[in-house]
């Protein structure tokens, strides 16, 4: 597997826009790093630091308007600096992902495009989703099948939001007490509801995962969008 995805990297100046949650950004860093060290590849990357309350504030109104020129504007900067690619380290912004593509003068690495492919190569039909409220209630906007979806309780949607802006914002593990929430939670999801795993849909919670990984089965998407960033897609 180490050999597939060293084999995989095509070098790029990457563009990355970070802050969404800070730890988020961090996990991108540290993955896409260990990949290219493993390749002996140097690694050339620049780092854009958003504004997670004006992303959040955005993403809670809908405003895909506004979130697009904001990303798009942060994508720029990116661009001026030189890099190939640009990516948002996290899922929720890509509610706006047509309109930051069109305030962009540059390739978005859209990760929304890399779900559908991950759950085939995974042998998925059915799975729950994690992450922030918007992610949850749309199947991640559009990009799982409805039909493919076991779906959250309106009270297990509010504690799984909360718990992910509370990553966001405050930059923060996951507590003892919220592990064994969500485990309980995928626990029943898959053994009771007929998932057959958890579409962890936050980048979040990659780095709320990220000194121990779940002890249920799992597709991390923040892992899909780095095997397309490093793949120059």
């Amino acid at each position: 597997m180490v050999q597939e995805r060293v084999s995989a990297i095509k070098p790029t100046k990457i563009g990355l826009i970070g802050g969404l949650a800070i730890r988020a950004g961090i996990f991108y860093y540290d993955q896409i790093l260990s990949r290219y060290n493993d390749a002996k590849i140097p690694l050339d990357l620049v780092l854009r630091h958003a504004n997670v309350n004006t992303v959040l504030e955005n993403i809670s109104s809908g405003n895909r308007a506004g979130l697009g020129n904001y990303l798009g504007s942060l994508a720029n900067e990116l661009f001026d600096a030189g890099v190939d690619t640009v990516s948002v380290t996290a899922v929720a912004p890509h509610l706006a992902i047509d309109e930051i593509k069109k305030a962009s003068r540059g390739p978005i690495v859209n990760v929304l495009e890399s779900i559908a492919g991950g759950l085939r190569s995974a042998g998925l039909e059915r799975v729950a989703i994690l992450g922030n409220r918007a992610v949850m209630v749309s199947d991640i906007f559009g990009s799982v099948a409805e039909r493919m979806v076991v779906r959250l309780d309106p009270k297990e949607i509010d504690v799984v939001h909360d718990t992910y802006n509370d990553i966001a914002l405050y930059g923060k593990r996951g507590t003892k007490a919220e592990v064994e929430y969500f485990g309980a939670l995928a626990d029943d999801l898959i053994t009771r509801r007929g998932a057959q795993a958890i579409v962890l849909a936050g980048t979040d919670l990659s780095s709320f995962y990220a000194e121990q990984k779940p002890d249920f089965p799992f597709l991390d998407v923040a892992e899909l969008h780095i095997d397309q960033i490093l793949a120059g897609i």
